[in-house]
């Protein structure tokens, strides 16, 4: 099977299971979201563990991501245990820094960072889609499929864009592959698909599908920058093999690991 082929079935296994997940119901996009952090924090704790003595305490850090998870899953789960799961957390990340005094590590404070890091980078931003599920609108589906949508247009466009007419280098220094002239194409393409969304949805007035689109390109851009300044750290190219054709599950979900946060921000804002 050539590279072309395998990307292509990968991807549309990809979106579909991405839309799946939205449409069929909340507990479902709950745990569709959750396994996704899981893999995602497996495949950092993986990478960054190339690191000549960086040793992350990946048990306490699943647990610190379970606890983290449930706490941002009010809606579904209620409110006490929500706060059962902060609380738990609270208590994790003291546990955390005291097991370091016993792993002997040459680099403790680093492995501490590392594990809370992977929390924050990756399990929070995920776990903002059970707000944006929670949004005060008749439609969160729909809401929160669009920044998928948006995210993808963006992803595709730019890069398409980017092939035929870059020049000149958006951030060399990281990603030497990036152009401004491909940020521009998605960036447009991502405006019109908030346009055309806006057309056939009423989850959200024509504006504010505009401005989830701006935050996604521009922030998404800069999400997508990040993990490649992560991978460019640890001297790998891809964040796993999961996906066949396209590389880890962080390679595919970069660009939301920064705009799910922004964009959960922007509808506690309007509410």
């Amino acid at each position: 099977m050539n590279n072309l082929l395998k990307r292509a079935i990968t991807g549309s296994v990809y979106v579909l299971s991405v839309i799946a997940a939205i449409f069929i119901h909340p507990i479902v996009t709950s745990a569709y979201f959750f396994i996704i952090a899981m893999i995602g924090l497996w495949e950092f704790y993986n990478i960054s563990s190339k690191q000549n003595d960086i040793k992350p305490n990946t048990i306490t850090g699943y647990l610190i991501a379970i606890a983290t998870y449930i706490a941002m899953n009010e809606n579904l789960l209620g409110q006490t245990v929500a706060k059962a799961g902060l609380f738990s957390a609270l208590i994790l990340l003291f546990v955390l820094t005291i097991a370091e005094l016993y792993r002997k590590s040459e680099k403790p404070f680093s492995n501490i960072a590392y594990t809370i890091l992977s929390i924050v980078y990756i399990v929070v931003p995920l776990g903002c889609v059970n707000i944006i599920m929670d949004v005060n609108s008749s439609h969160p589906q729909m809401i929160l499929m669009s920044v998928f949508i948006f995210a993808w247009a963006n992803d595709t466009f730019a890069y398409l864009t980017g092939m035929k007419f870059g020049k000149h280098k958006l951030f060399e220094r990281i990603s030497p592959k990036k152009t401004w002239e491909g940020w521009i194409g998605g960036f447009v393409f991502t405006i019109i698909a908030a346009i055309v969304i806006s057309k056939f949805s009423t989850a959200l007035p024509i504006g504010d599908f505009i401005i989830v689109a701006v935050i996604t390109s521009v922030i998404g851009t800069f999400g997508d920058l990040v993990e490649s300044m992560l991978k460019r750290q640890v001297g790998v190219k891809d964040s796993g093999n999961i996906l066949p054709g396209h590389g880890g599950i962080l390679d595919r979900f970069d660009i939301l690991l920064l705009v799910l946060p922004a964009i959960t921000l922007l509808f506690v804002i309007l509410q």
